[in-house]
């Protein structure tokens, strides 16, 4: 039997479907095809995974994203590639150099993409920007910017390639291990004095920052009452992060990650652990709101008490950060407490005219209001 799956499931109803045909296919082997997904649901990864088990299932895609994932987590599967005018053939000793262009060229390359697909990327740091572009052009084997460009704005495949390298997606549990503690020792600990508590997790990738943080929530026995908005411009990530399931590849990492943060439980307690991947318990789950959004275009999300936004905005050129710093005043309650990545701090770009250092050391700062700008805060930003 042999299922071709067209266009991403967007919809239960249709990852349903999925199952249901696979349900039917009863004790025979099955061969699927995914032509353009990105991304499955959880239920049709470990339906896959069981059938495989029992060698019944082999799994065909297109999309390198989806490949990648599936093998993350031990799935086999046979990346599919299509024929195109990009594939080109080179010897193995030739060196590909992808010719110079400049600045002004990126910046209608980015208008142009922004126009056709949406997504603005034309405040990023133009360093980080070409050197992404570069390494798309290589994937693709081509060295003309001006032809990669033309190609990027007619062929979407070759669009959603450039999109996931431009997102970062970077993380890990308890990244930054020390800075958890910190939270839980001190700012969560102030925080619990709400009796409702909202946080945003911007650039959660695929939601280990806000899984960790839920564990430390737990911990802390107040959990019940938080609720973590989860946020990602890439919605395949987000998709990911609603999935809970990870390689178990990193678990050693996980673990000593976990216990340098003060872990109070053995970390593998908030997962079901199989011989491939971890999956995260539901009660992790139920206080956590994973969505796509843009906090450069959508911007605000008000009424928080606290927002992480950590390595995120090393990648944004200097009207950008003020942008985002904005943002990020306006979303916070008085007082609110903003988290950001080890060479972030306030950026030198005006982030003090709305935030004052609360832990130096670990890019803990807090909201300016009229009550805490004349009291100095005990922390002094020494750590």
């Amino acid at each position: 039997m042999h299922i071709s799956v067209m266009g991403e499931l967007d919809s239960k109803a249709e990852a349903d479907r999925l199952l249901e045909c696979i349900h039917e296919s009863g004790r025979y082997e099955i061969h699927i095809t995914f032509l353009d997904a990105n991304i499955v649901t959880r239920d049709i990864v470990e339906r896959i995974m069981k059938m495989q088990e029992d060698n019944r299932c082999k799994v065909f895609v297109l999309k390198a994203y989806l490949y990648s994932y599936f093998l993350s987590l031990g799935i086999k599967c046979f990346l599919v590639k299509k024929k195109s005018l990009l594939n080109k053939t080179y010897q193995s000793n030739e060196k590909l150099n992808c010719q110079d262009f400049e600045p002004e060229q990126v910046e209608d390359f980015l208008r142009d993409i922004y126009d056709k697909y949406g997504y603005d990327f034309t405040e990023y740091r133009k360093d980080s920007i070409i050197r992404r572009i570069k390494i798309s052009m290589l994937r693709y084997c081509m060295t003309c910017f001006e032809e990669f460009r033309e190609r990027v704005l007619n062929d979407q495949d070759v669009f959603e390639q450039l999109f996931l390298d431009f997102s970062i997606n970077t993380t890990n549990f308890f990244r930054d291990p020390e800075v958890f503690t910190f939270l839980k020792e001190s700012v969560l600990l102030r925080l619990d004095s709400y009796s409702h508590i909202k946080i945003w997790s911007v650039g959660c990738s695929n939601g280990k920052e806000p899984y960790s943080l839920a564990m430390i929530l737990k911990e802390l026995g107040i959990l019940h009452k938080v609720q973590i908005y989860a946020t990602d411009i890439n919605p395949y990530v987000i998709e990911e992060a609603k999935n809970g399931l990870y390689s178990i590849s990193t678990i050693d990492d996980d673990i000593d990650n976990y216990k340098k943060a003060g872990g109070a439980k053995d970390f593998t307690d908030y997962f079901d652990i199989t011989c491939n991947y971890m999956k995260i318990k539901d009660e992790l789950k139920e206080n956590i709101l994973f969505f796509q959004h843009s906090v450069i275009e959508k911007g605000i999300l008000n009424e928080f008490q606290m927002i992480l936004c950590r390595n995120l905005m090393i990648y944004f050129d200097i009207v950008l950060q003020k942008k985002v710093l904005r943002h990020f005043y306006n979303s916070l309650d008085d007082g609110g407490f903003l988290i950001m990545g080890k060479s972030e701090g306030m950026l030198l770009n005006n982030g003090y005219e709305h935030f004052v250092d609360y832990n130096e050391k670990h890019k803990v700062f807090r909201r300016k209001n009229l009550s805490f700008i004349n009291h100095e805060s005990p922390y002094n930003g020494k750590g």
